[in-house]
This record gives structure tokens, C-alpha cells and sequence, in this order.
């Protein structure tokens, strides 16, 4: 088989972040299924509580923190050929597929007693702001979906690991999809062929190429061979789990569309979503911009 590039830095993005004392407080144990987040949601508003920060704004790229919901929840309502085709648009985007799956982001962002602010607060928050609610004394909300991240806009001083600490995005139990994980990440290719280029190639596949990062931190990686013990802390080999643990793992979606879809209207069209657009209908627009671009 020829090689033609391979990931070497990996973002995780299929991960809950929580502050561990509150959920101490309120009793609460992580979830392990999809089924055990929605009781956990309804369970904190039974107890007056709100369960989610989400936040959707980014400037000119406000709406993108939704398209990462939509991806997730399409791998784990949806086999993984569906989510290749979807991205390629083999299937249109207002494929009942796809509407279902904005509708499963729906189910939490759409939901006044569910949001911090309220719906209505989903889009104009911006989204490094939003975890801040968890910091809260008493807490604006428990939980908060965001990639791998996001620890650089937490307060100053938060310990990851103690003072907030993270759980995967679970999986439905019932849908029997495995533990699919949505991520990103940069990849190393040959673009001018010369001996010094394999050469390179060759030695970022060795274990030490990783391991020499994991030492420093900020790196999570694919390499299976690698020593665990090399990570510069306990979280980053708990995230470092995750992603190996992964049935599925599938580079994000948006990212994989066409610049006028998944840097476009796609995000526009979250943010029509969140104010109270029909899904279908939505979807039905960003699949017509994509038919604008071919």
C-alpha cells in the first residue's frame, strides 16, 4: 500500500467537561451511555438546576461550536458510511439521516430549561465564555460539550484533572455503534520528493517522535505503540484513552465540506436552528448552497 500521509497531532472533540466538586455536591455520577446524559440533563432540571452551557459565537465564524454537536450526534445515530456520505454529499444534507441529527443537538440547545440563559442565549454567547458558567458559585450549569481545547479559556489557574475534568461524549447503548470519536488534527504529507522528506516521514512514525511531544504536553496522539506513561500528565492520557478506545474516529465534517458549506452556510444555519428555524428546512438551505457550488 502506498503511503500518502498520516495524523500526527490529534484533537479530541467528543468530550464533556464538568466541575467534579459540583458534581459531588448534587450527587451526580458521569454518564456512560447517551441514555445516562439525557436522565442526567432532566434529572439536574428536576433539581432546579441548569445542565448546559452552550455557546455558538465566534465573530465571523459564529455558529461553527453546533456544526461539532451535529457531527457527533450523526456518528452516534448513524453508521459510519452514512457520516462519509454526508460529508461528500453522496446523501443531502436534508436527508432524514442529517435532520435527525440536528434535531439530537436540538434536544439539548433548543430547550430553555436545559441552556444556561436560555435558548435564546445559544448563539450570541460566545463560545470561550461559555464553559465560564461552570465556575460559578452556584454553578450555571454542569456541563459543557467542547473539544479538547478548551482548558485555555477556563479561569486562570484551573488544575484540569481536579478542579475540572472532562468524560467522553457518550454513545447510544441501544444503537450498538460502538464508541465513535470526533476529532481533528494535523497531518504530515510529502509534498516535494526528495530523501531528506522519507527520511523525515520515516522517523515521525518512530514511538520517540511522539513521545518527545507527550513529554511537553498539548499532544495527543494516534500511535498505538507509544509508552502512556510519557504524557506530561494524567489528563492528557485520559484524553489520549479516549481517542485510542475510539470504534470510529472521523475528522470533522464541516471541516471536510466545501468552504461555502462547512464554513458557511452550515454555521449560518446552526444559528437559524438555535433561534427556532425548522431543521428541515434549514438543512434543505445549506443543501442548496451546496448545489450553487458544483
Amino acid at each position: 500500500e502506498d503511503l500518502y500521509g498520516f495524523f500526527y497531532k490529534v484533537d479530541v472533540k467528543s468530550l464533556v467537561w464538568y466541575i467534579p466538586e459540583n458534581f459531588e455536591d448534587a450527587g451526580y455520577d458521569v454518564p456512560e451511555t447517551m441514555e445516562d446524559l439525557k436522565a442526567l440533563t432532566d434529572q439536574i432540571v428536576e433539581d432546579g438546576e441548569t445542565p448546559w452551557c452552550i455557546g455558538l459565537g465566534s465573530g465571523g465564524a459564529t455558529g461553527w461550536p453546533a456544526t461539532d454537536w451535529v457531527e457527533d450526534m450523526m456518528l452516534r445515530t448513524q453508521e459510519p458510511a452514512v457520516y462519509d456520505q454526508w460529508v461528500t454529499n453522496e446523501i443531502p444534507f436534508d436527508d432524514a439521516a442529517v435532520v435527525g441529527a440536528i434535531e439530537e443537538f436540538g434536544a439539548f440547545a433548543r430547550n430553555d430549561d436545559y441552556v444556561a440563559g436560555g435558548a435564546g442565549a445559544v448563539a450570541s454567547t460566545d463560545f470561550r465564555d461559555s464553559p465560564k458558567g461552570l465556575f460559578d458559585s452556584p454553578p450555571q450549569c454542569y456541563m459543557h460539550r467542547q473539544a479538547s481545547f478548551i482548558p485555555a479559556f477556563f479561569p486562570e489557574g484551573t488544575e484540569v484533572g481536579a478542579d475540572a475534568d472532562f468524560f467522553y461524549f457518550p454513545a447510544y447503548e441501544g444503537k450498538d455503534l460502538g464508541t465513535p470519536v470526533l476529532g481533528a488534527g494535523t497531518l504530515w504529507a510529502i509534498t516535494n520528493e526528495n530523501e531528506a522528506a522519507h527520511e523525515l516521514i520515516a522517523y515521525l512514525q518512530t514511538t520517540e517522535a511522539h513521545e518527545i511531544w507527550m513529554a511537553r504536553g498539548g499532544f495527543l496522539t494516534p500511535h498505538k505503540g507509544v509508552d502512556a506513561s510519557k504524557f506530561v500528565d494524567e489528563p492528557t492520557a485520559k484524553m489520549n484513552e479516549i481517542l485510542l478506545g475510539a470504534t470510529t474516529f472521523r475528522f470533522d465534517g464541516s471541516d471536510l465540506m466545501p468552504g461555502g458549506v462547512g464554513a458557511g452556510s452550515f454555521w449560518t444555519g446552526m444559528v437559524d436552528y438555535t433561534g427556532g428555524k425548522d431543521a428541515s428546512a434549514v438543512a434543505g438551505e445549506i443543501q442548496d448552497s451546496w448545489d450553487s457550488l458544483k
